[in-house]
């Protein structure tokens, strides 16, 4: 049976674990509610999840599945408090936005027992299309008003 990497909750909401090939992984929650001011009912619970690697010995990262496992682990833990949201933004900045995005939803479908919804969104800003999707726990009050928003942030994103 799969098993998760050892994970070390450093801060609150920021977590760090070390795969078998010595890369050392950061995956970290951050208040979102700003991009959702214009709803307080839920804003104050909306995060963006960042995943970082913050050490490692070689510029290739092995396809290792335990860290995909790893990762979701540590996002499902975060839905323990069901009115928690995140935000996934798959930065652009290296044109690898689209294996990105591939690698979260290979994990998402493979691991994610449906208690997690997805919705994928693209907000268009400058011409720069930001690929990012919205986690949310099938039993929040308040999914459909947070799925909208979401949807309506990114319809507008690229309004001044």
């Amino acid at each position: 049976m799969l098993q998760a990497y050892p994970v070390v909750e450093v801060e609150n909401a920021y977590f760090e674990f070390v795969t078998k090939g010595g890369i050392k992984y950061a995956a970290y929650f951050v208040d979102y509610g700003f991009m959702f001011s214009e709803y307080p009912e839920f804003s104050s619970n909306i995060y963006s999840f960042n995943i970082d690697v913050i050490e490692t010995e070689s510029d290739i990262l092995a396809l290792d599945e335990r860290t995909g496992f790893t990762i979701f682990k540590i996002i499902e833990g975060f839905f323990k408090k069901i009115d928690n949201v995140v935000i996934y933004v798959c930065d652009n900045i290296d044109k690898r936005h689209l294996a990105r995005k591939r690698k979260f939803d290979v994990w998402f479908l493979k691991y994610n027992d449906g208690t997690i919804l997805k919705e994928d969104g693209i907000a268009t800003i400058e011409g720069a299309e930001i690929l990012n999707s919205i986690l949310i726990h099938k039993n929040n009050p308040k999914r459909l008003k947070i799925i909208s928003a979401f949807n309506q942030l990114n319809l507008n994103a690229g309004e001044k």
